[in-house]
């Protein structure tokens, strides 16, 4: 840490809570290491409340993903054991996706730090974390000792304990007591939770001193909008929280959107002018709990990209429980055997010929049958488990092409192509990884190629370009799928060892009766020849699509109109009878 610790700040107790040792014992010396004297580690997540009770500690550091009790049953359990005099709650996870840190923000979590973390980023929070439980502690040992001072005292006292110390807004506490009060009227309540999405860019940008005076002047100014009963207040770092009596669903949908609106806009601020893109979820009832009423808030976030402002309904929420409950499900997929390959075949366009597949992932699940790749795959590059999939991927394409070719049931010259997640493609040292793979199984090169999308290149364009230059010396070739949906921009596509262009189906839908479309496609032809690429076009389905296809010079095509994705041994029948009866493939 930059500055030393203050003798107050080394006595007070952290526990750390992992199921996996070696986490736990990183983290306790490295707090050992920096001068805190009260730190302990805890492996069993069922035994938290048990060991709070015992001896309360100022602040936890927990890990999500546990086996029995979850990082979020332990808030529960905290929250119900405990109330607001319980720990403060730093989340430690690896899992990146909104859901995740919004559930653990809407369950009291005071900070979320993503795995693996920087080792002075996770001191600097912890001690944020702490110094703020140190005020609060100290201003609850003012209030007793002056509680027997005049009322006028005590109320100066009381508004101090409401009110967050860095940026003077209504507290967590506050808002709550505020909110109990609505809820026991006899129009209900509405609660609104702005997340200010630029918050940590400014931060970054303009240092954190000048983030968190913005967020007291966005507060404050958040006044202006709000009808009469409401109060507004800071619910987390980057979180403002909206209480007042339900004004019904028109209202409450007209108010967020005023809300977004105005933060949006340009705030004059330390001689910037600065904005705050956001994003609200509303949430209203009667007879609800109000922290749940919060947490109803919370889950109907709209998520980055989408509509800003969402608000809650049985449907999202079961959804959202639904999609969790399929996380879950991903964790381990590879090792139960429920996931396979389907294969597509591509053909030469101009004669028919069979010049290889696709490999496309399927997961069958045990109670849910087939998954959709466009629902689980999403997931698991949000959760990480996309590595695991992704080599199990590739070493089943491998094994699979590896027996196809020495049965002799594809030709010498087949090729296999795999799609490549953007995480898993922008790991060190993935390139030779595949190449090691490839001599294991004894597979040339030629006979292997893989496919990346647009966006996937873009999520980190120097360690894909590190990661590509590898594979294109040692022959391996490489394909945009979904060409010119993403972020085309020649630019790039001159930097990148690239093969060949995959034409996106929203091309080839309409190529036969829209000349739109038809120029389009031409375009994308002409450009790929030009830089000396093959062009692939997807979800050919109809004879006049290619015939269009081939009289703009299009080389290879895959679609319904010749195969649907096929399991590993329909689609080697498949093979035997194009190569059979040639005449019978469809090619336009």
């Amino acid at each position: 840490m930059p500055e030393r610790l203050t003798e107050a700040l080394r006595r007070l107790p952290i526990l750390v809570v992992d199921d996996n040792p070696i986490n736990v014992e990183l983290l306790t010396d490295l707090l050992e290491d920096q001068g805190f004297t009260q730190v302990e580690g805890l492996l069993e997540s069922r035994e938290v409340v048990a060991r709070c009770r015992q001896s309360m500690p100022a602040l936890i550091l927990l890990d999500i993903r546990m086996p029995h009790l979850d990082g979020h049953g332990v808030m529960r359990a905290l929250e119900s054991a405990f109330g607001s005099r319980g720990p403060a709650v730093i989340v430690l996870t690896a899992q990146v996706d909104e859901a995740t840190r919004s559930q653990a923000l809407s369950l009291g979590a005071r900070d979320v730090v993503t795995k693996p973390f920087d080792h002075g980023e996770v001191l600097q929070r912890v001690r944020n974390a702490l110094e703020v439980e140190l005020r609060y502690a100290r201003r609850h040992q003012e209030a007793v000792a002056l509680e027997r001072l005049v009322a006028e005292r005590t109320r100066e006292l009381e508004l101090l304990s409401n009110t967050d110390p860095v940026t003077g807004l209504p507290n967590r506490r506050a808002l709550m007591e505020a909110l109990d009060g609505i809820m026991a009227g006899e129009r209900g309540a509405a609660v609104l939770y702005i997340v200010l999405d630029a918050l940590h860019d400014i931060a970054r940008l303009h240092g954190h001193d000048v983030a968190e005076r913005l967020v007291a002047q966005l507060g404050r100014g958040l006044a202006q909008w709000l009808p009469e009963g409401a109060r507004q207040g800071l619910w987390g770092g980057a979180e403002l929280l909206v209480v007042l009596p339900d004004p019904g669903y028109v209202a409450l949908l007209e108010l967020a959107g005023t809300l977004q609106h105005w933060l949006a806009d340009e705030h004059a601020f330390d001689g910037m002018s600065l904005t705050m893109a956001s994003r609200v979820g509303g949430a209203a009832g009667r007879g609800v709990a109000a922290q749940r009423l919060v947490q109803m808030a919370a889950l109907a976030l709209p998520d980055p990209g989408e509509a800003p402002v969402r608000f809650h309904s049985d449907a999202l929420e079961a959804a959202q429980r639904d999609d969790l409950e399929l996380n879950q499900a991903l964790r381990g997929v590879t090792q139960r055997g429920e996931l396979f390959l389907a294969y597509q075949p591509k053909l030469r366009m101009p004669t028919g010929e069979v010049i290889g597949a696709e490999a496309l992932l399927r997961w069958e699940h045990p109670g849910r049958g087939l998954i959709s790749p466009g629902r689980f795959i999403p997931m698991a590059e949000a959760s990480g488990e996309i590595l695991a999939i992704g080599d199990w991927v590739l070493e089943h394409s491998m094994q699979a092409l590896t027996a196809w070719l020495a049965e002799g049931r594809v030709p010498a010259d087949f090729s296999l192509a795999v799609n490549v997640a953007a995480r898993q493609l922008c790991r060190e040292g993935f390139a030779q990884d595949l190449l090691a793979r490839l001599r294991r199984h004894g597979l040339p090169v030629e006979a292997f190629s893989i496919e990346v999308t647009e966006s996937g290149l873009m999520a980190d364009l120097s360690q894909a370009r590190k990661q590509l230059a590898v594979l294109d010396r040692e022959g391996i070739r490489v394909a945009i799928d979904d060409f010119g949906t993403g972020h085309s921009s020649l630019a790039y596509l001159k930097t990148l060892p690239v093969s060949t262009l995959k034409i996106d189906r929203a091309f080839v839908t309409g190529i036969a009766e829209h000349a739109d479309d038809r120029q389009l496609a031409a375009t994308v032809t002409a450009l790929a020849h030009g830089m000396g690429c093959d062009v692939v076009a997807e979800g050919v389905e109809t004879r006049g699509q290619a015939e269009c296809l081939i009289a703009m010079g299009c080389d290879i095509g895959q679609g319904y109109l010749y195969a649907r994705p096929l399991p590993a041994e329909a689609f080697l029948h498949w093979c035997a009878d194009a190569r059979a009866s040639a005449e019978t493939v469809p090619t336009g």
